[in-house]
């Protein structure tokens, strides 16, 4: 039987069914076939560049958490004044499966998980709107609650900085190298790690308040009232509104040593630096950090889940080629998380290629070349196809699952060619 008794014109059950297909119309008309092919391959070519990749998938982890910083409150006060009012708030929003909450010195933290398939922000503007109208809220020398969306976010690189210096100096050099790296366009999220917080200590002396007849409480309280930042609401006139606030927070050892504690007989003014020594430094943690016997710390840079993670390691590594870093410090390369992604991005090229000769091979040897080479196509057209339906719709499409539908113009080109 010869070839040209195969065409697709020749009457039949088979052949009608043809006719009246996909494969049919594609096969009938070639040039829509080729034009819709190369839509898919240049198409599917300038979506696939434009991905943002990542090492593992983007899980959203459908939590937003309430924060109120309450300055020398106890957990139980923090428990009475502010977790359990923003709990019996949150409970009754639609939307909220769980209510957890945790109560530590100086700070309080309600965390709220979404019910599944609910829009987060919606859900978060409601949380806000709460936790507004609770009356006498927040506590009066607490701050103002700060209401976050929990979004995940995946490392990228991570940086080690060393130095002989003392750990002042290291400090300082860590934040000069994240102050360097925010200034990069493409690096919005980057943290220090392995460094104490910093902490100022106040050391009352046990003689100090016996000669001064003072007490604990009385110190405390003077520090609480003449370090914070607080609101005494507007001021309306016929100009305008004035809004009244007092902005006293000290964020310096020196500055508390001036805080008056009392007036003295004689008229002069007992202050805090009196009585107590103070000690601006870091918190009394054990932590050593040391790299090539040096003293260091960590600057890990983070990215969010549209941003590209090989772009940002890129521009890392163009800023670490050009940096001149202060005097005695040393910066240096401690894990890059992009390694991994560009050897699993090259596996899956290498392995798509081998698959494409694989399958160009056997098909050779079965069918003349020609054909061979028309049906090989269906492996990139088909991958290239879905990248280009995902970019459009951003979404994971129909064609994403199952792009073996690209497949059916490549039976419809190897028909056409038969038949020919």
């Amino acid at each position: 039987m010869s070839k040209s008794s195969l065409s697709l014109a020749k009457p039949g059950r088979g052949g009608r069914a043809l006719q009246r297909g996909a494969i049919a119309m594609f096969a009938n008309n070639p040039v829509a076939a080729n034009l819709l092919m190369a839509i898919f391959l240049v198409g599917g070519l300038v979506q696939a560049l434009g991905l943002s990749a990542q090492l593992f998938p983007t899980v959203d982890p459908g939590i937003v958490n309430v924060t109120v910083a309450y300055p020398g409150a106890t957990p139980a006060e923090i428990e009475d004044g502010i977790t359990r009012r923003v709990e019996e708030a949150l409970l009754g929003i639609d939307g909220v499966e769980r209510v957890l909450s945790t109560a530590s010195e100086n700070v309080g933290v309600v965390n709220a998980e979404l019910k599944d398939g609910v829009d987060s922000e919606k859900v978060r503007s409601d949380i806000e709107t709460a936790v507004e109208r609770l009356a006498d809220f927040p506590p009066l020398d607490a701050e103002e609650p700060d209401i976050e969306l929990a979004q995940t976010v995946s490392d990228v690189i991570t940086l080690v900085v060393s130095s002989d210096h003392d750990e002042m100096a290291l400090r300082r050099g860590g934040e000069w190298l994240e102050q360097q790296l925010l200034a990069l366009p493409t690096v919005s999220m980057v943290s220090l790690m392995g460094v104490r917080d910093f902490e100022i200590a106040i050391e009352l002396s046990e003689s100090a308040l016996r000669q001064y007849d003072l007490t604990m409480n009385e110190v405390a309280a003077a520090v609480r009232g003449s370090s914070l930042n607080l609101s005494s609401g507007e001021l309306r006139t016929q100009a305008g509104d004035l809004r009244l606030s007092t902005y006293t927070k000290r964020e310096r050892g020196e500055e508390f040593a001036d805080i008056v504690l009392r007036a003295l007989p004689d008229g002069s003014l007992l202050r805090l630096g009196d009585v107590a020594t103070i000690r601006d430094g870091f918190a009394d943690v054990d932590l050593i950090n040391e790299f090539e016997g040096r003293p260091s710390l960590f600057v890990r840079v983070q990215k969010s889940e549209p941003e590209d993670a090989l772009i940002i390691a890129a521009d890392v590594r163009g800023l670490l080629a050009d940096l001149k870093p202060p005097s005695g410090i040393d910066v240096a390369v401690w894990e890059d998380q992009t390694e991994v992604l560009e050897d699993r991005l090259s596996l899956m090229v290498r392995n798509g290629v081998l698959g494409f000769t694989l399958v160009f091979l056997f098909l050779v040897l079965m069918l003349d070349l020609r054909l061979a080479l028309w049906v090989a196509m269906g492996v990139p057209i088909s991958f290239l196809g879905a990248f280009l339906f995902r970019g459009l719709a951003d979404l994971q499409p129909f064609f994403v699952y199952h792009p073996w539908l690209y497949l059916l113009l490549v039976p419809a080109v190897a028909m056409r060619l038969w038949s020919e």
